[in-house]
């Protein structure tokens, strides 16, 4: 065989050779390293009337947990960098558990909540895939076969409803928008609401943003996309149009006075891979 079709041939191969040990790592990074291990990050909210409320408190969004019948290391983590933190008021906003979660992840969902406390609260909204064993979802707002509040947890859900906060710099509104099927009459919800409070709204799909005005004094709170769990060009996943709100699949966007954080949240969904978008506590600052 000639020496130069042998030198092409070796080339080829190590190339080959390289392409795959760059693909064993990148999976290997993807499924067992980067979904599990979740990062605190802080993100500055500029609103003079939200920080005239919360300047210099700590208030921490959680989403997207996926809690199955087995604990993972991200939850975990999470009650770790909590503990640490110690935040004044802890939003949530949806999917605690796995898709189609058996009794055992609604039970370790609950018992997640159970570890949840802050001076000024924790209130939160169900997601989708909460509502995925419709006979265990009520659990999470009142007791099995009451009407009454929970005792595991202290947390409060709202669903087309809104809880204030009253502080020494002014009072502002927690306000929950619910599931999907809500989105009409929670788009009027909100704007009912919204008179004279600055307010963050919990949202688990960001539709919700779209549908307050731009001038009012508000924080978005939403998860849902996990940020794609994959990293790529933003103009792929509005061709893909895998979830409700093409617009706004991560990070955060403003209009005016109006402001929206999607969250990539803690847990995965489909599969557990996680490329370029790291699961994340959310810490907030508000700035004037």
């Amino acid at each position: 065989m000639p020496t130069k079709l042998i030198y092409i041939i070796t080339k080829k191969r190590l190339l080959m050779a390289i392409i795959s040990i760059c693909m064993i790592i990148t999976a290997l990074y993807g499924f067992f390293i980067e979904p599990n291990h979740v990062r605190l990050k802080t993100v500055k909210i500029r609103n003079k009337a939200m920080a005239s409320v919360f300047k210099d408190l700590k208030i921490v969004q959680l989403s997207d947990l996926h809690i199955g019948s087995k604990l993972s290391a991200p939850i975990d983590q999470t009650l770790n960098i909590l503990s640490e933190l110690k935040p004044d008021l802890i939003l949530l906003t949806g999917d605690y558990i796995e898709w189609n979660g058996n009794k055992v992840a609604y039970d370790n969902a609950i018992d997640f909540l159970s570890h949840l406390s802050a001076p000024l609260g924790v209130y939160a909204v169900m997601g989708d895939s909460d509502y995925s064993f419709p006979r265990r979802s009520c659990g999470f707002c009142h007791e099995e076969g009451s009407a009454h509040p929970p005792t595991q947890h202290q947390v409060k859900f709202l669903r087309n409803s809104q809880s204030v906060i009253e502080m020494e710099g002014g009072k502002i509104s927690i306000i929950g928008i619910g599931r999907d099927s809500d989105y009409d009459s929670g788009s009027k919800t909100i704007n009912n609401m919204l008179i004279d409070n600055p307010a963050i709204v919990l949202s688990h799909f960001s539709l919700a943003y779209n549908n307050i005005n731009k001038d009012k004094n508000v924080l978005v709170l939403s998860g849902d996309t996990h940020g794609g769990q994959i990293f790529l060009p933003e103009f792929i996943w509005k061709i893909i149009k895998r979830k409700p709100d093409t617009e706004h699949k991560y990070g955060l966007y403003r209009e005016e006075k109006k402001s929206l954080y999607v969250t990539s949240g803690i847990g995965t969904s489909d599969i557990p891979f996680r490329l370029g978008v790291p699961p994340e506590v959310v810490l907030f600052e508000f700035m004037e």
